[in-house]
């Protein structure tokens, strides 16, 4: 077998591969937006800090949320690993301005900012339980 061959052969598995990893991302980011980010009722919850986390295969966000008076007052990005989708960090303020992890998204880091919201709302949804 050439070296030629191999090399041909070494691109189509990491196109193939590379192509099997984006889809199953996507997918996996398509059922975190759908979720229902105006799940959790604030006014109910504790005073403190919660944290929260979420992941979809590449991108990963771990959150600290300061909850006082019924308002998110603090959003702290505590782990953000991601694909290209650069400036998703600028959805805290954006969250803590609504009160509400139900933002839009950051154009061209939709995928890093559905992350960082649902580990928001996972962070809210662990203030309610205690």
């Amino acid at each position: 077998m050439s070296i030629k061959r191999l090399a041909i052969g070494l691109v189509i598995l990491l196109l193939a591969v590379g192509i099997i990893v984006y889809v199953l991302m996507v997918r996996q980011i398509n059922k975190l937006e759908e979720q229902n980010f105006d799940l959790v009722d604030l006014a109910s919850l504790p005073v403190g800090r919660y944290q929260g986390e979420a992941t979809a295969l590449l991108v990963t966000a771990r959150v600290e949320v300061f909850l006082q008076d019924g308002r998110i007052r603090q959003v702290n990005l505590l782990e953000h690993r991601h694909g290209p989708g650069y400036g998703a960090e600028a959805i805290a303020d954006s969250i803590v301005e609504a009160n509400s992890p139900d933002v839009d998204s950051i154009s061209g880091a939709t995928a890093s900012s559905i992350v960082v919201k649902t580990a928001v709302l996972e962070a809210l949804k662990s203030a309610g339980t205690r």
